[in-house]
């Protein structure tokens, strides 16, 4: 199974576009915290999409939710590094990422 990166300027959709693929899946969407919960249900609101209510970092490690199967990131670069840190058990100072769909359909 694998991941998709949804990599677009500031402004562009990306919110939007996850929050229809959490309205047609229904699968939640993590993010940072909750006030950035709080506007994407807004978002979805006046979009009149119906979606999980999105889970936070903090839901994660205070609460002690386990979470789903499948799961959806909004801003994972706020994320990224949390989980490596947590994952790997050591802190992690960089990670590069490569665009691969420009990478294999050649799109600049």
């Amino acid at each position: 199974m694998s991941t998709n990166l949804i990599i677009k300027d500031r402004g562009t959709g990306n919110s939007a576009q996850l929050l229809y693929t959490s309205a047609t899946t229904q699968y939640p969407i993590l993010t940072k915290t909750k006030d950035r919960a709080a506007n994407l249900l807004k978002m979805a609101e006046d979009l009149d999409l119906c979606i999980p209510i999105p889970l936070t970092e903090n839901d994660i490690k205070s609460k002690g939710i386990r979470l789903p199967e499948n799961i959806l990131v909004d801003e994972g670069y706020d994320l990224i590094g949390t989980a490596l840190n947590y994952y790997l058990g050591t802190h992690v100072v960089a990670v590069t990422l490569t665009d691969k769909l420009k990478e294999r359909y050649g799109k600049k």
